[in-house]
């Protein structure tokens, strides 16, 4: 047998409709098995070169673009999160960052317009600690983060004060457990305890 042949070694059944191929036990995908039925897709079937050049076109990277752009109408994604979701669909490592080149040429995917979407829709109420924790799970670049955080207007100190006030501002002459409970409110917002203890002084007619 040639070498510029390649085997398909294993076809296996994902759920009804969906069946996983391997070639050479080494790339795998996900396709719809009437697909691989119509292109007579099966162990041990040989591929040429242009066969499966043809296959990676059509049933692997077309598809990962695909649905990189179809996720992409319906909301935002950081690059990080689109990757780990193409990968649970099935695509292969390298047609994912293919797919993702792709998307990214046309900015349809840009970290630091997520981090600053996020900052300006999302970070309502939530210490500069907890949002710079936020974005780094969701795999921004340490560097955009910092740079995007000091750009934000908002302060911890005023944020603490916000929410001081729509949620704790009828409390007066606290007591020390209702204290230590709007501290422990504040703390696990991510707020630092100076802040918050000096937010409290403010408010509390001490």
């Amino acid at each position: 047998m040639s070498s510029n042949f390649m085997i398909v070694t294993r076809m296996e059944s994902v759920n009804r409709t969906k069946v996983r191929v391997t070639v050479d036990d080494e790339v795998s995908w996900v396709m719809p098995a009437s697909q691989a039925e119509t292109l007579e897709l099966y162990e041990g079937r040989e591929l040429s070169e242009e066969d499966y050049a043809r296959l990676y076109e059509t049933c692997i990277l077309r598809p990962a673009k695909a649905k990189a752009l179809s996720m992409l109408e319906r909301r935002d994604y950081t690059w990080r999160e689109l990757y780990e979701r193409l990968t649970l669909q099935g695509f292969p490592k390298e047609a994912v960052h293919k797919a993702l080149d792709y998307v990214q040429s046309y900015h349809y995917i840009d970290d630091e317009r997520y981090a600053r979407n996020y900052l300006l829709y999302h970070s309502t109420g939530k210490s500069r600690k907890m949002v710079a924790q936020t974005l780094a799970a969701k795999g921004i670049d340490p560097q955009i983060v910092e740079t995007c955080l000091e750009e934000w207007e908002d302060s911890d100190l005023e944020n603490i004060r916000r929410l001081y006030t729509g949620k704790f501002s009828g409390e007066t002459d606290l007591t020390p457990e209702k204290r230590r409970k709007i501290l422990n409110y504040f703390l696990r917002k991510g707020y630092q305890y100076g802040d918050v203890l000096s937010v409290i002084k403010e408010f509390d007619s001490i």
